[in-house]
């Protein structure tokens, strides 16, 4: 989860400083103040918010320090206050101090998230090659969610966002936002000052409450507290809701529980008290969950041991006695070896959205979909939801309702009041399909230095230029978001041969055949 379990409070802490240092001024009464022993306990604690104009008023005193610089970026990568503030600062941090890989790892990000695509490239270009194994890896990795980004943002998706309002967002973190099938009961986590716990924590936020919204004649209400027993003076955050609105699961951060999941019912319009889930879904680390609308089966994500990466989807059946059976891992075909999360079973019992840092993202977590088929307990390829649904930032949740027209999730945009807000995303009618494009060579040439031309059969008479694309050397795969139709794909690469071959592009088609095109050059 994003909020780790907090080892201690802080005192409580005048609300006009809490404001300031958000707002990203030096606190009341202390702007002055430049102890950099100030700023290294801020930052290490991840309180970065406070941390941030400390470093400011350093810098002003020191401004080629390489150390002020690269933190104060840290800082702004780690808030929601604009994440594209950090640029300048580790661009001044690489030029002091050309030798530490990670400022360059860390522009590389600072770049992907103002979408610069080349800029992050080249910089990641350049991490990787002055480092080994899974650093390296993860920079390699961080290149192709920029490949993948690249064209992603050239196929945007026919959406439409809009924020749910002042009366329901807040100037504080508004997120984790779920939403009853018939579109009445809106349910989110948010850390603003009228919580429970009412005291700012060691990372600068409020602790973390579940509110609820009731919908009125199409209007969402002022949300009030879910209240007592559920909400504490300590975190706890709704990580999904039921489709009829009755039963929610909550994850809580707190000293004598972390990483475990809990179910709250509701009872004469009220959420009881919450039951912990037996051991068998809460064995180790688990951060989120959802239960199937029949109530039987509950996917969850977890780490723990003989998972396939970090956090992993996990599915269990429920037992005759009400208990919760023994996990399965949901496979290869949904898990990677990044973390997977935040799963939340549609209306319909099959479609599964989550949350991954592997499969075809194109920054941080991205939504992915993929349908069971409960018969064979098989998994379809897990397809992006798309840009701008997803972004170079972090998506962790996303809620539908029944029709799977509107949805609902947390973002930080331009129109938004403060930090991350809750937004109604309308989808219109968008057939794309993304495709995973892989060549290769029939002598299994290491790099692959091609050019790829894809043309639309259907305009290829008229003069519409072609769709073209420049596989990864190393891997040989490159990603295209093409409307249903008939294609001619050109491969042409030197030393082998011109491909050429025709093929479909089916609307609504999720098996692996249809989602991964394989090409295969010869001599």
């Amino acid at each position: 989860m994003k909020f780790l379990c907090k080892l201690f409070l802080l005192l409580l802490v005048f609300i006009s400083f809490f404001a300031d240092a958000q707002s990203g001024k030096a606190p009341s009464g202390n702007k002055k103040y430049i102890d950099p022993a100030d700023a290294k306990e801020h930052f290490n604690h991840g309180n970065f918010l406070w941390a941030i104009p400390v470093y400011k008023q350093l810098i002003k005193q020191e401004p080629n320090n390489a150390d002020y610089n690269y933190k104060l970026g840290l800082c702004y990568l780690n808030t929601n206050i604009n994440k594209t503030l950090a640029i300048p600062y580790l661009e001044k941090a690489r030029e002091v101090n050309k030798l530490d890989k990670m400022i360059l790892f860390n522009l590389g990000l600072a770049y992907q998230y103002a979408s610069r695509f080349d800029d992050a490239m080249a910089v990641y270009n350049e991490y990787v090659k002055g480092t080994m194994g899974k650093d390296k890896e993860k920079g390699e990795h961080q290149m192709e969610t920029c490949e993948n980004g690249r064209e992603y943002v050239k196929h945007p998706l026919n959406v439409t966002f809009e924020n749910v309002g002042k009366d329901v967002n807040s100037e504080f973190p508004d997120y984790y936002p779920f939403v009853s099938e018939d579109e009445t009961m809106l349910a989110f986590t948010t850390r603003r000052k009228e919580n429970l716990g009412g005291k700012v924590e060691v990372d600068g936020y409020y602790s973390s409450d579940i509110w609820i919204s009731k919908r009125v004649n199409g209007v969402w209400q002022k949300p009030v507290t879910i209240g007592a027993p559920i909400n504490t003076r300590y975190d706890e955050q709704i990580v999904s809701l039921s489709a009829d609105g009755t039963s929610m699961i909550v994850y809580m951060d707190r000293i004598d529980s972390l990483g475990n999941i809990y179910e709250a019912k509701m009872k004469d319009g009220a959420f009881k008290k919450m039951v912990k889930l037996n051991a068998n879904v809460n064995s180790d680390f688990e951060t989120s969950g959802s239960i199937a609308p029949d109530g039987n089966t509950i996917f969850f994500a977890s780490k723990r041991e003989g998972g396939l990466g970090e956090t992993d989807i996990y599915m269990a059946r429920k037992l005759p006695n009400g208990q919760w059976a023994k996990a399965q891992n949901l496979g290869k075909v949904v898990n990677t070896a990044y973390k997977e999360d935040f799963p939340e079973i549609a209306p319909d019992g099959k479609t599964l959205y989550f949350s991954s840092q592997g499969h075809e993202g194109m920054g941080d977590f991205d939504l992915f979909k993929t349908v069971w088929d409960p018969e064979n307990n098989t998994w379809t390829v897990p397809q992006n939801l798309g840009y701008p649904i997803n972004s170079t930032g972090e998506e962790r949740s996303i809620s539908f309702t029944k029709d799977n027209k509107v949805a609902y999730l947390s973002a930080l945009r331009p129109e938004g009041f403060g930090d991350l807000d809750i937004y109604r995303v309308t989808f219109h009618d968008d057939k794309n399909v993304i495709l995973q494009n892989y060549v290769r060579t029939v002598d299994s040439s290491k790099n692959i230095d091609a050019q790829v031309s894809i043309v639309d059969m259907s305009v290829a008479a008229k003069d519409v230029d072609p769709f073209i694309y420049t596989p990864n050397p190393k891997t040989g795969k490159f990603i295209s978001c093409l409307p249903p139709g008939k294609y001619t794909i050109t491969i042409n690469s030197k030393g082998y041969k011109t491909y050429t071959k025709e093929f479909t592009v089916a609307e609504g088609k999720t098996e692996e055949d249809e989602i991964i095109k394989k090409f295969t050059l010869k001599k």
